[in-house]
């Protein structure tokens, strides 16, 4: 197997582990802002860190750019996580994830009613096919609704803005090194939430030691190093090839949360991952 399936498949299992410390995170007292923080702070430390070691020309960006990296930073960015990770206090791990993937389906929606895109019978099937799919998910066809209303409105939110940071990088920040594009947006966004809420959780006693590991995993191993292999497996066969292959990040997530958090997966939700799935793949095949 190529160098870059390799590097892409681990990305994609890693980052389908993400909602596991998430889950595990917020067991132990800690809220979705803390995490964030506690994480981001990490994050940025060591990939600004690897970039001086890597390069420093990396770092170097115009007022403009940096402008709309504060932009992609306050408004995807922390938008994003803040409703990734508040849909986790309210639904199963595998059921966040399914949502957050709708997102290509947004990004199509928009290309549709804004750029006049074509809208002919296989995008009309992909969509209905990718609408199924949640329904299926959300046991709403079997008249077995049992999910929190609000859990699933942050799930949808964040696929939302997850869109706009995918359409807004395109258009604006094409032509910077990704690093850089993820190290001042996670810097912008951690700015941001510290002026919303100054971290004095973490000169409190009742802090627990086991919250600074899932926080260090988190930071590491499900956003450090799967983007690393994601950058570089992109080099190797190509972002189209990546982005299909990152598709293993729905079924991850349902085996990891069944079998470390006991999270029950019905067949019917199953097929209705399967049917977001293939109308992901489809989309991204397409583009």
């Amino acid at each position: 197997m190529k160098k870059g399936y390799v590097y892409s498949i681990i990305s994609a299992i890693l980052f389908g582990t993400a909602g596991i410390f998430v889950k595990l995170s917020l067991k132990i007292g800690l809220d979705s802002i803390n995490l964030i923080i506690l994480q981001y702070t990490i994050a940025v430390f060591l990939m600004f860190a690897a970039a001086f070691i890597t390069g420093k020309a990396k770092l170097s960006i115009t007022k403009r750019q940096l402008i709309r990296l504060s932009i992609l930073g306050v408004v995807g960015n922390t938008f994003m996580t803040v409703f990734y990770y508040k849909a986790f206090e309210y639904l199963p791990v595998a059921m966040v994830t399914m949502l957050l993937f709708t997102y290509p389906i947004m990004v199509l929606i928009y290309s549709i009613i804004f750029q006049k895109q074509n809208l002919d019978k296989r995008k009309i099937l992909v969509i209905s096919m990718a609408f199924l799919g949640c329904l299926l998910t959300l046991n709403i066809l079997l008249g077995n609704f049992k999910y929190s209303i609000k859990g699933v409105i942050f799930g949808l939110l964040s696929a939302l803005f997850y869109a706009f940071m995918n359409l807004y990088t395109e258009k604006k920040l094409f032509e910077l090194d990704s690093l850089s594009i993820n190290a001042y947006s996670t810097l912008f966004s951690l700015m941001a939430l510290l002026i919303y809420r100054w971290p004095t959780f973490l000169f409190k006693d009742n802090i627990q030691i086991n919250a600074f590991t899932y926080v260090a995993a988190l930071a590491v191993i499900c956003e450090i190093i799967p983007l690393t292999l994601l950058y570089a497996s992109i080099k190797y066969i190509g972002a189209l090839k990546v982005s299909i292959i990152s598709n293993l990040e729905i079924p991850t997530a349902m085996i990891v949360s069944s079998f470390i958090l006991k999270e029950q997966v019905t067949f019917t939700q199953v097929i209705g991952a399967l049917l977001i799935v293939y109308a992901v793949y489809f989309i991204r095949k397409e583009n």
